[in-house]
Formats: C-alpha cells, sequence, structure tokens
C-alpha cells in the first residue's frame, strides 16, 4: 500500500514557513492603527464634508432627547396607561404557561427516567444469562433528543421536534421511550432501523403509550394505549416488567425465525 503522508507533510511544511515569512508587517502599511509610526495627516478629516456629517450625527443623537410639546406627552402617558394591563395580562399568561409546560417536561422526564432505571436492572440481570449473544442488552439514555421532520429546497429546517429518549436494545430489537409535551410512548424497533429516530417509528404502532396529567399541583399519569391481552400494570414498574418482557419475546421470535431461514438454506 502506498502512504500519501509525504505530500501532507510538504503542504505542512509549505503552511508553517509561509506564516514565519509573514512575521513582519509589510513596509506600506499604515502603523499608526497599530499606536507606533509616523503619525497620518489629519487634514483630510477636517474637510467641510467630514464636519458636516459629525454635526449631523451630534444633531440626531442629540436631538433623540430633546424636549416633547405637552400634547404629545400626555398622549404618550394616555398609551401607556391603557396598554400596561394589557401586556402584564399576557405576560402573567405567558409566564404561567411556560411554568406549566416545564413542570409537565420535568414529570415526564422523571418517568422516562424511573422507567429506565427498571430497564437497566432488568437487562444488568438478563445479560448474566445472554451475556455474548446477539441478546445481550444495552441500555441508553440519550436525553433531549432534538429532529429535524421537515426541511425545505433550501435545506433549511421548516418543522423539528424535540423529545426526551432512552432504550434498551440487542442485535435485533430496541424497545425505544420516548416523551414529548405530555405523552410517553414505547416502540419496538429492529436495531439497524434505531438511529431513523421518529422517522422509523413513525411507521410502528406504540405497544403502549402513557399520558401525564396534572390535577391540584400534582402529577397522574395514566395508560392510553395498552394491548388488551396483558395484565394492565398498577404502577411504572409492573410496566417497566411487562415492556422488558415484550422486547424479550419479540427477539426470541427473531432469533427462531433467522434460525429457520438458516436451516432451510442448509
Amino acid at each position: 500500500m502506498v502512504r500519501k503522508e509525504s505530500n501532507t507533510t510538504n503542504r505542512r511544511k509549505f503552511v508553517e514557513s509561509s506564516l514565519r515569512g509573514q512575521s513582519s508587517l509589510p513596509r506600506n502599511v499604515d502603523r499608526t492603527m497599530f499606536g507606533h509610526g509616523a503619525a497620518a495627516d489629519t487634514s483630510a478629516f477636517n474637510s467641510g464634508s467630514h464636519v458636516a456629517h459629525l454635526e449631523l450625527s451630534e444633531q440626531v443623537i442629540s436631538g433623540f432627547g430633546q424636549d416633547r410639546s405637552a400634547d404629545i406627552l400626555a398622549w404618550m402617558d394616555e398609551l401607556k396607561a391603557d396598554s400596561s394591563h394589557f401586556i402584564e395580562s399576557r405576560l402573567d399568561e405567558l409566564v404561567l404557561a411556560e411554568s406549566r409546560e416545564r413542570r409537565y417536561r420535568e414529570a415526564v422526564t422523571t418517568i422516562i427516567d424511573k422507567i429506565f432505571q427498571d430497564l437497566r436492572y432488568f437487562s444488568f440481570e438478563f445479560n448474566k444469562v445472554a451475556r455474548g449473544t446477539s441478546m445481550q442488552m444495552i441500555a441508553t439514555i440519550l436525553g433531549d433528543v432534538t429532529e429535524v421532520l421537515q426541511v425545505n429546497s433550501k435545506r433549511e429546517v421548516e418543522a423539528s421536534a424535540t423529545y426526551f429518549r432512552a432504550r434498551i436494545s440487542n442485535r435485533h430489537f430496541g424497545l425505544v421511550v420516548r416523551g414529548a409535551g405530555r405523552v410517553v410512548e414505547f416502540y419496538l424497533v429492529p436495531t439497524p432501523q434505531l438511529m431513523g429516530q421518529s422517522v422509523v417509528e413513525a411507521q410502528y404502532e406504540p405497544i403502549a403509550a402513557l399520558e401525564v396529567k396534572m390535577k391540584g399541583g400534582e402529577f397522574f399519569w395514566k395508560l392510553v394505549d395498552w394491548e388488551k391481552r396483558v395484565k394492565t400494570p398498577d404502577n411504572l414498574e409492573e410496566l417497566a416488567m411487562q415492556l422488558f418482557a415484550a422486547l424479550v419475546e419479540v427477539t426470541k421470535d427473531e432469533v427462531r425465525r433467522i434460525e429457520h431461514e438458516c436451516g432451510s438454506v442448509n
């Protein structure tokens, strides 16, 4: 194999020598800008056009604070008084809305973190029998992930979404936990497609979803999408157990399918 190291070295030397050659300023540079050297001729700056420009600037700046007529001052006072309540009420609503949404985000993040801790523990225990096989589990919490959903013809972002994400995966399938707004959803996605994130997840139905609600300053969650053939969990730990079991089962089915296809080929 031929190495291309010599060209890179030559280019590096050329750049370094060029920089060394420019260590001093060219002779024709006006050194007054650096605070040394001969003073430049300032007669041009005392010309009529330059002085007129300075006078105009001073007039514009000083004119900003000049006295206004009583009519203008009265009009402005009335306009401000009439608008202050309107503006303050909107500010209060914006602050309350932002505070409410922030608390919902914190609640969703807390739920996902709690479920992830349980899933990570289950993965640790499961790997005692699955380590070294294609069913070995890897637990990853990604945090806030902003995804581009739509771009225009100039490749400018027109729509995006931010999800709080975590996942448990093996070589075949991944259990994706994602939260946004007031909803937490759970997806089973083939591992090779996990990098597609929401674009790929949109092709699948969530195997479960829960909604976060606030009542009397406290948060509650309830399942809004759940398979009826299994027992409805009473708490988040039971939910995590059933989600992990679903991941194991779909992985077993995939391993059986691969083994069957390999057997058919042989």
